[in-house]
């Protein structure tokens, strides 16, 4: 059982994405912030086994942010709004792609950290040269860092678009 515990979060972030992205949702404003906080904390908690990055790998982790930030902000102009006046409930319809690059690129990290250590957490492997593995690992790194700064974009964004539906629906009902 204790091989399989380093596979217990990236199975779990795994099972979030899918669940999330395959499916339309009704969009609660108050729980926008709760999937990319999760990927978040997720996405730290990865890199917090990192130790601390060289300059160079840093930079990359900064562009990462910010170009997954701009990416969630702009897709989420995508997504499909609407609005059921009777129900009071907006919805929502993901796009396949936001939910595939998610997928794929935690399941490159842990891949990543597989073909290098051995297993994520696990001793040194012999996958890939030592040179490289550095390079891999922050490089990885940096994916989780977009993607968690996309989804925390797409909130953003869908926040802030979801404040005129809701208020269309507190219009009449505030005159009642």
């Amino acid at each position: 059982m204790n091989n399989l515990a380093p596979f217990i979060a990236p199975a779990l972030a795994l099972f979030f994405i899918l669940r999330r992205g395959l499916r339309p949702r009704r969009v609660k404003p108050n729980g926008l912030w709760t999937f990319p906080v999760v990927l978040t904390v997720l996405a730290l908690l990865s890199l917090s086994h990192s130790g601390v990055p060289a300059l160079l790998a840093a930079a990359a982790y900064a562009t990462a942010v910010v170009g997954g930030f701009a990416l969630g902000w702009f897709t989420a102009q995508h997504v499909e709004l609407t609005l059921d006046p009777a129900s009071g409930t907006v919805m929502s319809k993901p796009t396949p792609f936001g939910s595939a690059l998610t997928a794929l690129v935690f399941i490159g990290r842990f891949a990543i950290e597989y073909f290098v250590k051995g297993t994520p957490g696990g001793p040194p492997g012999a996958h890939i040269a030592p040179e490289h593995a550095a390079n891999l690992i922050w490089l990885a790194n940096a994916g989780l860092l977009f993607v968690a700064a996309r989804m925390i974009g797409r909130a953003w964004h869908m926040w802030i678009r979801t404040r005129p539906l809701l208020a269309q629906i507190a219009a009449p009902k505030a005159t009642e």
